[in-house]
């Protein structure tokens, strides 16, 4: 029987729950410490065959993020940068993200998902209430992912010169099991992340062409 939601969309696993949920994968929350802009980073190796793939990983001018610990970490949803949206804060772009997913239906389930205490419980609440998702998800994820990173990278300017900073490069998110945001296995996967960031990326250098939802903040 179905679980009624509080009084006052459909949950399949898509391929962001599926990375999520990796263990050592790049979407669990970590409050390690911004690395220095100073600090040398480097696209990953990879084996021969990712780097014959859709996106040629392996080739110069790659940026890979995904892992924990390692070079670009906080461009996944995971990373401990809080969000602020319509005059709430959320603990992680995941959080905002996750709570997309109710939205505008069900608000109490997008609240209760922005007050849990870590991204993989925002993530882990979301698909125990799968039934509730609003039925367009699959056609506005993308949009929500846009509107979400906008909303990190205004919040913090660090983010912000960090993106910058990437220049030309192919963003990628490389994730070995996830063929939509990230590249999968094979790296034929859509790039979906990847493809965001380097969306508002364009934006940030070029801010006169295209509007801002959120406004520039210094908060770091």
């Amino acid at each position: 029987m179905p679980m009624a939601p509080p009084r006052n969309g459909d949950h399949e696993v898509d391929a962001m729950d599926v990375d999520a949920t990796d263990e050592v994968g790049g979407y669990e929350q970590t409050a390690s410490e911004p690395h220095p802009l100073e600090q040398p980073r480097t696209t990953i190796h990879e084996s021969a065959d990712r780097r014959s793939g859709q996106w040629d990983i392996g080739r110069p001018g790659r940026i890979l993020f995904y892992h924990r610990g390692q070079p670009y970490y906080e461009f996944t949803n995971f990373s401990p940068h809080e969000v602020v949206f319509e005059g709430r804060t959320y603990p992680t772009a995941e959080h905002l993200f996750q709570a997309h997913k109710f939205l505008p239906i069900y608000p109490q389930l997008a609240e209760r998902i922005r007050e849990l205490p870590s991204s993989r419980a925002a993530l882990q609440e979301a698909t125990r209430l799968s039934e509730y998702r609003r039925k367009d998800w699959f056609d506005v994820n993308i949009t929500v992912m846009d509107t979400v990173l906008e909303a990190k990278f205004m919040r913090h300017s660090y983010l912000r010169r960090m993106l910058l900073s990437t220049g030309d490069s192919v963003l990628i998110e490389n994730s070995p099991i996830d063929a939509f945001w990230g590249v999968a296995q094979d790296g034929k996967g859509r790039n979906e992340l990847g493809k965001a960031l380097m969306r508002l990326r364009d934006k940030l250098k070029h801010p006169g062409e295209t509007p801002f939802m959120q406004p520039f903040c210094d908060y770091q």
